[in-house]
């Protein structure tokens, strides 16, 4: 119900139909006239991070990304993705209406100054959002967007260019980052700054991450904000995520994202029992470990596993009904018809019972986990990562590829010990992982697909990107821009997808804010919509 009364009220604040509009005129009176108990500080940003719970979108995964991103093999052909490409923008005008209202309500409060570092971190989310629905599809309405109480003029509102959305919404993130205080007098939420428990050290690492991760992805484009931007963040030695600590306690604070075990309401998270329903669905899913990521894995097709040099082959990933390591062929020339999940399964089948199960799936805790594991937006490894480009380019920093090398190991030790701390943590893993050995790491730090060569820029780009493909696995959304930024990632010789650029605009755009849609699109149909790059794809 609450995502229906949100999808009327932006289409209200959105387009001003009168029929959209009617029966919320309560909820459009001015802030300060609401009834506080439903319109208040801690309400609006407790509501502005629970939309996070839609963050996995996974239906989109795994009709579209997964299937693109050359991740996951069985689902290797595009479900009609179509339908599900207007959920992240429904899901977006509502959380960006939350966030300018409390703006407003935090500027009528006598007191506004100490409300500052709500402020600056209800600004941090609500950039990951919007950084990411451009990521998405490109321009959208957003300056003018959510204003339909200031007239008619906002009632149908233009798209805004990318590369301007992108300009400004850094800008924001940088004033909040940097904003952040442990200065006495600052007001706290308390339980309801669910995100990251208001610890202000996190909240500068995480902005600082943001950061770094779009003056990469915008180098080529805007080289000299994104240089301006390396140069603060690494020259200026500001926070971002090092030495995690993935104690339960401590794992969140150097990798962002939405944590269940953060939240007092569970009920917040039924988004987790959609990620179940799109593994254990046939229809939808029935995702198999593709042979393209296991050849980044194993040195070999021995189905006894020993050929696995990645330690986290064992985390994402498990064996067949046969009790092999099986990847699935992504061209589709061997079809899967095993169940290796079911609805409320908590261990997996016993061997031999699902014969039709000949591949390797991914791991059932992993895939049922609905108690523990985090929607993530960015993590340590990602930025170790991100570093490691950064010093192998010379982007806004002098090329060193001796700290492009330590910066490379450290994000693939950070995503290892990341991976098997959260299996540790998670009490809905009854089979604990044993994390690898320092010999192991080595090894796998030493194999050939994987050691690093800071003398030969190609390769070591091509690993960089890999590595990071790797470490996003469950972040499709990021390996999809890995994937359209670089043109470096693994990909199956027998199998092309189709070139999905980036999503269509909803349907009800074309409808209800037809004018503005037309000047944005050209008329394009969604097939034709998908081809169009965004700005800082090559």
């Amino acid at each position: 119900m609450k995502s229906i009364i949100y999808s009327l009220l932006a289409c209200g604040l959105l387009i001003g139909g009168g029929s959209c509009r009617k029966g919320f005129e309560d909820l459009n009176r001015p802030y300060s006239d609401a009834d506080e108990s439903r319109i208040n500080i801690p309400g609006l940003y407790n509501g502005l991070v629970e939309s996070f719970t839609k963050y996995g979108d996974d239906a989109l995964n795994v009709s579209l990304l997964y299937p693109i991103t050359n991740q996951q093999a069985y689902q290797n052909t595009l479900a009609p993705y179509v339908n599900y490409a207007g959920g992240f923008w429904g899901n977006y005008y509502p959380a960006l209406h939350n966030y300018r209202a409390l703006i407003r309500l935090i500027d009528q409060q006598p007191d506004a100054a100490s409300f500052s570092n709500v402020r600056h971190m209800a600004t941090i989310l609500l950039a990951s959002r919007t950084l990411r629905m451009v990521d998405y599809y490109g321009d959208i309405p957003y300056s003018k967007a959510v204003s339909a109480a200031d007239g008619p003029a906002f009632f149908r509102v233009p798209y805004d260019k990318q590369a301007d959305i992108y300009k400004s919404v850094l800008a924001d993130l940088k004033t909040a980052t940097d904003g952040l205080t442990t200065a006495a007098g600052q007001t706290s939420i308390g339980a309801s700054e669910s995100f990251l428990k208001n610890d202000v050290d996190a909240w500068r690492k995480f902005g600082n991450a943001l950061r770094l991760r779009y003056a990469v992805r915008l180098y080529n484009k805007e080289n000299a904000l994104s240089s301006q931007i390396i140069t603060d963040i690494i020259g200026g030695n500001k926070p971002l995520p090092n030495n995690q600590n993935v104690a339960a306690t401590d794992i969140w604070k150097d990798n962002f994202g939405l944590w269940p075990n953060n939240f007092s309401n569970a009920g917040t998270f039924a988004a987790l029992d959609a990620k179940w329903n799109s593994y254990a669905e046939l229809s939808i899913s029935n995702m198999r470990m593709s042979s393209n990521v296991w050849q980044q894995m194993s040195s070999s097709n021995d189905s006894s596993g020993a050929g696995i040099f990645d330690p986290r082959c064992k985390v994402f990933y498990m064996t067949s009904n046969r009790d092999k390591w099986a990847p699935q062929p992504q061209d589709g020339s061997q079809p899967e018809g095993g169940r290796p999940y079911e609805g409320g399964m908590t261990v997996r089948r016993p061997i031999g019972t699902d014969i039709a199960n000949k591949f390797s799936c991914v791991n059932l805790y992993m895939a049922a986990d609905r108690v523990y594991q985090p929607i993530l937006i960015i993590t340590e490894a990602d930025v170790h990562l991100l570093k490691a480009e950064i010093y192998q380019r010379g982007m806004g920093v002098a090329k060193d590829i001796v700290k492009a090398k330590a910066e490379y190991e450290a994000g693939l030790r950070s995503s290892v010990e990341f991976w098997y701390g959260y299996a540790n943590n998670s009490p809905f893993w009854g089979t604990k992982p044993t994390a690898p050995t320092a010999l192991q790491m080595t090894a796998f730090l030493t194999n050939p697909k994987v050691l690093y060569n800071g003398l030969n820029d190609a390769d070591a780009l091509r690993k960089i990107a890999t590595q990071a493909w790797l470490a996003t696995l469950f972040q499709p959304w990021e390996a999809w821009a890995i994937v359209r930024r670089t043109g470096l990632t693994p990909k199956d010789p027998n199998y092309a997808p189709s070139v999905v650029n980036k999503l269509p605009y909803p349907d009800d755009e074309n409808i209800n804010n037809h004018e503005n849609w037309q000047a944005a699109t050209g008329g394009a149909s969604p097939g034709q919509q998908v081809l169009q790059k965004i700005y800082w794809m090559p």
